[in-house]
């Protein structure tokens, strides 16, 4: 059997017709099922857009709905291999069996530019749920070509067209692909603008995962989108009975740890994390522990480490499965979230899910979702100073982590189950087929 979702039982509600026991087994009296596709930008690795997408598919399924999942490029291997299974997204375009190189580059240029040949696939379908570029050109493609309604769904705005700072200042030399597709966008950005435009603005419904992405959506497309953030799996993602137990509270090397969850690409701020770590140990002896696959970047941050004198204590775990990460968000003393223009950032909502407070910057997503001084501390954007000093406090005070840890958890229960987020989207699609 594949994994489900965990879906506890005191998150029921009397009178949904749709729960029975621990899962959803059908939609609401007089509600008949919908044929959805789910369009994403590419399973290419394991982040949040990617698992929102993989938990909106399996809990439209558990509500009775018929589900398929579709993007340009699949990579079961890559993002998240213990739950896609259970997806089993689709490409666009005919697999090709043989090697190719530079296989994800070839499938994001080629599946939207030849939606229109393929658009009638969808025929079957009621409606179609669009996350990201080029996604959304694709469901736009499809849904003209057979009167169907259409959803787009961001995560941020295109970032080839509409780069932030910190996208101009490093780039997309991590993963070639994303770098070859970065220059195609800019040799033909007009065509590729237009499309993105159109495609975005002529949505049936606009959702954005949280209200910093809403604000840059409504500048660039002039429409406001609802704000839809994601969840987290509040079944599995839970407090530790174990959790005050400091013998407990162990890292893979015996010594307490702070904890980081994050694609090794230059984006994501690590490097802020390993430049705080001489003052981090000058007054407490933790470890950090940095999960995620290996890239080009995580040379960079050994070497920086190395260059600092604290490579013996910066763990790098490479991809971990969804028990072992759980326990890692549990056995933390701290979770730290360094990157500088996130979105909405799942990491400390699943961290502060499992009663672990949160250290993020008073920036972007996270800020709408850590309460500074309640389920974790929000530094000023961006002093190193200011981030460690917060760390310290929390590494200094265990009564402090655990009442923060008790109301973080409570907070995430209540404002970010998964549950919550499959609602607010099934009533959209509802809207739309009336």
């Amino acid at each position: 059997m594949g994994w489900r979702p965990v879906l506890e039982g005191s998150q029921r509600r009397k009178g949904d017709k749709r729960w029975a026991g621990n899962s959803w087994t059908g939609t609401a009296v007089g509600w008949p099922p919908l044929r959805i596709a789910v369009f994403h930008m590419g399973f290419m690795y394991s982040g949040g857009g990617e698992r929102t997408a993989i938990y909106e598919s399996l809990l439209l399924r558990g509500m009775g709905h018929e589900v398929a999942c579709f993007a340009p490029a699949v990579r079961p291997d890559a993002c998240f291999p213990d739950l896609i299974g259970d997806v089993d997204p689709q490409g666009f375009l005919p697999r090709v069996r043989a090697p190719l190189p530079m296989r994800d580059f070839l499938s994001l240029a080629l599946s939207p530019s030849l939606a229109p040949l393929y658009a009638r696939r969808f025929t079957d379908f009621d409606v179609i749920l669009c996350h990201g570029q080029p996604a959304t050109w694709i469901g736009y493609c499809a849904a003209r070509a057979l009167q169907k309604p259409y959803i787009s769904y961001l995560h941020q705005p295109a970032r080839f067209l509409y780069p932030r700072a910190v996208d101009l200042r490093v780039g997309w030399k991590t993963k070639r692909d994303l770098a070859l597709l970065d220059l195609l966008v800019r040799t033909a950005k007009p065509l590729v603008r237009a499309w993105d435009r159109t495609s975005v603005a002529s949505a049936d419904a606009l959702l954005a995962n949280s209200r910093w992405t809403a604000n840059l959506v409504e500048e660039i497309y002039d429409r406001t989108p609802r704000v839809c953030p994601p969840g987290v799996d509040t079944g599995r993602y839970r407090p530790s009975p174990a959790q005050d137990d400091p013998d407990w509270k162990r890292g893979v090397r015996g010594r307490p740890y702070i904890l980081s969850t994050n694609r090794h690409y230059p984006q994501k701020g690590l490097a802020y994390l390993i430049a705080m770590m001489p003052r981090i140990l000058r007054e407490r002896d933790v470890d950090l522990v940095l999960t995620g696959d290996f890239t080009r970047h995580t040379g960079e941050l050994r070497r920086m480490a190395g260059r600092l004198e604290v490579g013996n204590r910066v763990v790098f775990t490479g991809r971990v499965g969804e028990d072992r990460l759980v326990r890692l968000y549990q056995g933390a003393e701290v979770y730290v979230y360094p990157s500088p223009s996130e979105d909405f950032g799942l990491g400390p909502v699943e961290a502060m899910a499992c009663g672990t407070p949160a250290v993020v910057w008073d920036h972007a997503g996270p800020a709408e979702t850590v309460v500074d001084g309640v389920t974790g501390f929000r530094a000023r954007p961006y002093s190193l100073d200011d981030f460690a000093d917060r760390v310290l406090h929390l590494l200094g005070d265990r009564d402090l982590r655990r009442r923060m840890g008790e109301r973080a958890a409570d907070l995430a229960r209540r404002s970010f189950p998964w549950e919550r987020h499959v609602e607010v989207l099934e009533a959209v699609l509802r809207t739309l087929i009336a």
